[in-house]
């Protein structure tokens, strides 16, 4: 397979870098949504924190991913 001469214009560089926008965004919104339903509700689930917590792992791992692939170039 012949590689293109830009090795951040493959599919699986920008595949990967839009995985990690999604993952930020996904983190940032969910964030923002639970800490609001922590203000606004009268009895505070705690446990809805571990959505944000997950987006914000998922996207700390496809960070990881995507700049060992930089590396690598």
């Amino acid at each position: 397979m012949i590689q293109p001469s830009d090795p951040t214009s493959s599919v699986t560089y920008k595949t990967a870098k839009a995985a990690e926008k999604f993952w930020l965004v996904a983190a940032a919104a969910t964030t923002v949504y639970v800490g609001y339903l922590w203000v606004t509700e009268d009895m505070t689930r705690w446990t809805l924190g571990l959505f944000p917590c997950i987006a914000w792992l998922w996207f700390v791992v496809r960070r990881t991913f995507r700049k060992r692939m930089e590396r690598e170039l």
